[in-house]
């Protein structure tokens, strides 16, 4: 791709819960901005970051920032990216909620929005997000003055073509009061924190808020964020007239369930009308970030499958696992995606043993070979699986992001993703 010259750090990219730096590669493979600066406080990912993007300057906690000071040293930003923490909305954590400990960072990603002003804003999380903190971000952004639009998407869909299923929800945001179709020069000026919005200024776009993609491309319209969906509950807004609110909407959201992975093209999501196997019907665990401090080779999940650690050492040479599962048509797929083998799954362990390799769950990641894993980064195998786990599948974001673009003007069929986001910065 070619990339429009950029001054830095006017018309950069701000990437907030940085980690691997796979989100932001992401995005600069759809837009063409590059990362100016990152967030990242974990010691072995800032060791990463500092040799994979030099020039992008770390903030270290996003907790500590002062974004009043540095909004007023800066230029106002092309886009903002943060993969803010699933912990405590995954449904491998305790559940808690975006109100969790980790998770509660989506606040401070929030208030730097607020304050610096990005014309795009690039978001990532867990599906699990639709009941557990959808409606908290869609509000809270709808009070920044920002509109949005979201999908789930799971690596393994037949677009993206991964070994390992790895649901994930993406979001695109930009400030409602601007068109996202014109230059700079010619947008409406959004009102700075605190201050009332010109009587011109949409409160949303159009109705466009909340846009949910269907895997098959279809678009469904949720209810357009409101402020008061972040402290309301689930009802009714007497403002819609008895239509139901955000908040109620994104807990009426199907969650895919294990029958919907079971064998045969006859089983199909109810909001879907093609089958989920129907090119990969048996799928890797996905990385977790637990697999390099406590991945064991005989933990198990609630419904007693191995996860990855576990099952990479029950692999033989053609991919069939000691139960008979096998995985070759699903690692296969990936190997023809990325154009080029897979690594050994495992490698040696300490005492003899074998345990699951890095270099393996790097490929499994779509990242480029040594991005993590390099040993000229000094990082531990502990550390490696860690980053990776906390990673996006960089195919699955390119994907989620080119389709959320392509949806802010479709009337501009022609243009592609790329030139419309450099359009809007």
């Amino acid at each position: 791709m070619t990339h429009r010259s950029l001054a830095l750090p006017e018309g950069g990219n701000i990437s907030l819960c940085t980690g691997s730096g796979a989100l932001d590669l992401a995005v600069e493979a759809v837009t063409g901005l590059p990362t100016v600066m990152v967030a990242e406080k974990d010691p072995a990912a800032s060791r990463l970051l500092a040799a994979r993007l030099p020039h992008a300057r770390n903030l270290g906690d996003i907790k500590a920032v002062d974004w009043a000071v540095l909004s007023a040293s800066l230029p106002r930003p092309a886009a903002l990216t943060a993969g803010f923490p699933c912990q405590d909305i995954s449904n491998a954590g305790p559940r808690g909620g975006i109100a969790g400990d980790r998770s509660g960072l989506w606040k401070h990603v929030a208030h730097a929005i607020r304050r610096l002003r990005p014309r795009l804003v690039f978001l990532e999380n867990v599906a699990a997000i639709r009941s557990r903190g959808l409606d908290v971000v869609a509000a809270d952004l709808a009070a920044c003055g920002y509109d949005a639009r979201w999908m789930c998407l799971r690596a393994s869909d037949p677009e993206i073509g991964a070994c390992h299923r790895r649901d994930r929800w993406f979001a695109l945001a930009y400030p409602a009061a601007e068109n996202p179709h014109l230059p700079t020069g010619t947008q409406r000026r959004t009102p700075a924190p605190g201050q009332a919005p010109r009587r011109r200024a949409r409160a949303h776009a159009g109705g466009r808020s909340g846009l949910l993609a269907a895997p098959d491309g279809r678009m469904t319209l949720l209810p357009t964020p409101a402020a008061a969906d972040g402290t309301g509950g689930p009802g009714t807004s007497p403002k819609r007239k008895g239509g139901m609110n955000l908040r109620t909407a994104v807990t009426l959201l199907p969650t895919p369930a294990a029958r919907d992975w079971k064998s045969g093209a006859s089983n199909l999501l109810e909001t879907n009308s093609r089958p989920l196997n129907e090119v990969v019907v048996n799928l890797l665990p996905t990385p977790k970030a637990s697999d390099g401090p406590h991945g064991g080779p005989n933990q198990r999940d609630k419904t007693g499958n191995y996860y990855l650690p576990g099952q990479a050492v029950r692999l033989d040479g053609r991919w069939v696992a000691t139960n008979g599962t096998d995985y070759g048509p699903a690692i296969r797929r990936w190997e023809a995606v990325l154009g080029r083998p897979a690594p050994e799954p495992t490698e040696p362990g300490t005492k003899g043993n074998r345990r699951l390799s890095p270099a393996f769950v790097e490929w499994m990641m779509g990242a480029e070979p040594g991005w993590v894993t390099s040993p000229d980064l000094g990082l531990s195998r502990s550390d490696q699986l860690k980053i990776l786990g906390n990673g996006v599948v960089i195919h699955q974001a390119v994907h989620a992001y080119r389709a959320l673009l392509g949806t802010l003007a479709p009337e501009t069929a022609g243009s592609t993703p790329a030139q419309l986001a450099l359009d809007i910065a």
